[in-house]
């Protein structure tokens, strides 16, 4: 079981959302093998992502463009949010990433990752950056999640790592380093009952915390 000393219940739908992200990662770069956009000559980075935003979603987060794979070109980044519209409460439900890696003039290849989901609470992305977590040279995507937790026993926030692979040649969906990531979980939570159970401290929380927690690891 996963962080023994969380409450029974966050752990179960923790751990059984790890398992869907891995699967629909699997499934979502399977899918999208071998897709590639073009960027029209009159576009913006903000006009192209824009057009490509698929329906009912929308982006919740800056728009990113980075030559951490590439010194000669820049790659964008971009999520989209789905809020599912059933649900009456604020936030989006799910979060999905994509990478468009330049191929070509004015060409990209859309490589998936994700998706983010719920968990206890809607995912707000905090932080966006890049840093080694294996052992090749190349640097990995790493996201940082705040999740509000408003629960009878427990309330604060949860902080959660999604640490991706550099992308590589013919794959179309960044991999997800599911066990490294889970080391970054943390729960900034006071309990109900506080007497019986201390407040907790969520250990990385920023870029920089999680950067040094990577280099004690050894990359």
């Amino acid at each position: 079981m996963l962080m023994p000393h969380l409450h029974k219940a966050p752990l179960v739908g923790k751990h059984m959302r790890h398992i869907l992200i891995y699967i629909a990662t699997i499934l979502t770069g399977l899918a999208s093998f071998g897709q590639t956009v073009k960027r029209q000559d009159s576009e913006t980075t903000e006009t192209f992502i824009k057009r490509l935003t698929p329906d009912t979603t929308q982006l919740v987060h800056q728009i990113i463009e980075t030559n951490a794979w590439d010194t000669t070109s820049k790659a964008i980044i971009a999520f989209y949010g789905y809020d599912d519209s059933s649900d009456i409460n604020t936030g989006f439900n799910e979060i999905a990433g994509h990478l468009y890696l330049p191929i070509g003039q004015n060409n990209y290849r859309d490589i998936s990752f994700g998706p983010i989901g719920e968990d206890g609470g809607y995912p707000e992305i905090i932080s966006v950056f890049f840093a080694n977590a294996d052992r090749d040279k190349a640097k990995e995507l790493i996201v940082i999640c705040k999740y509000e937790q408003r629960h009878y026993d427990y309330g604060g926030e949860f902080y959660e790592t999604f640490i991706y692979d550099n992308p590589v040649d013919n794959t179309d969906h960044l991999t997800y380093f599911n066990a490294l990531s889970e080391k970054f979980w943390g729960c900034e939570c006071a309990w109900r009952e506080e007497e019986k159970r201390k407040p907790e401290t969520a250990k990385y929380k920023t870029a920089k915390e999680v950067k040094a927690g990577l280099r004690k690891m050894g990359f």
